[in-house]
């Protein structure tokens, strides 16, 4: 995506995140605006912004209290637009849902994809994945929007929010692929740390047996593991 011109976002969610709905979402998006800046050329710049303005009319400061960097495109319409303390009266989901789908029908095409990669799904809250969904299934205009999202299956239950993402994508007809990410097995995380160390796998067989036996062959948890053992200097090489 990225070297097809698009943009790439990456954001993370937390066990905090179903006390704040939306915020790991927008933050994202958010940032969007940046790279739309930083990225575009002073062509394609103009042509967005024109669009933007285009589009939303009277209805750009609501735009602006939901994505605040918005303000790098438009500076002069952002300083007078977060004065406007009526817009809270009107941050529901519905709009929030609402405004999103419109921005990424602008910015978002297949000359200029936008994918957003969350983390730890297992802590989003179900308002931020409704927004996705939506987002993902919007027909109108010629949006181009990837999302990938990752997490933990042994801390989700059945009920959780992520399986009804699932079932609302392929009721829409949204093309999706789950792909399970296993542990390495021993002899895989032999390897990973014979090359870590640089030495021969049987030389450090015991250690990655060890390593293997505690982490059930994570490489974040072997990766951890290995990096304790040098920061306390049980392990040197």
């Amino acid at each position: 995506v990225d070297a097809s011109g698009g943009y790439v976002l990456t954001q993370k969610a937390d066990q905090m995140s179903k006390e704040r709905p939306l915020l790991d979402v927008l933050s994202a998006f958010n940032d969007l605006c940046l790279l739309i800046r930083g990225q575009s050329s002073p062509r394609e710049l103009e042509k967005v912004k024109k669009n933007i303005m285009h589009d939303f009319e009277s209805d750009f400061s609501v735009l602006s209290r939901l994505l605040p960097n918005i303000g790098v495109l438009f500076p002069q319409l952002h300083t007078k637009t977060t004065k406007d303390k009526s817009i809270e009266r009107v941050m529901n989901w519905q709009n929030v849902c609402h405004t999103l789908q419109r921005f990424m029908r602008i910015v978002s095409s297949r000359q200029t994809p936008v994918m957003l990669f969350l983390d730890d799904l297992q802590w989003a809250g179900s308002t931020s994945l409704e927004l996705i969904q939506a987002l993902l299934s919007d027909t109108r205009g010629s949006s181009c929007f990837f999302f990938v999202g990752s997490y933990r299956d042994n801390e989700v239950h059945d009920g959780h929010p992520i399986f009804d993402l699932m079932s609302s994508l392929d009721s829409c007809g949204v093309i999706a692929t789950k792909e399970h990410l296993g542990g390495l097995n021993r002899n895989d995380v032999n390897m990973m740390v014979s090359d870590s160390m640089c030495i021969f796998p049987r030389l450090c067989k015991p250690l990655s047996d060890i390593i293997f036996d505690k982490t059930k062959g994570s490489p974040y948890f072997a990766l951890e593991f290995l990096r304790s053992l040098t920061d306390s200097r049980l392990l040197k090489y």
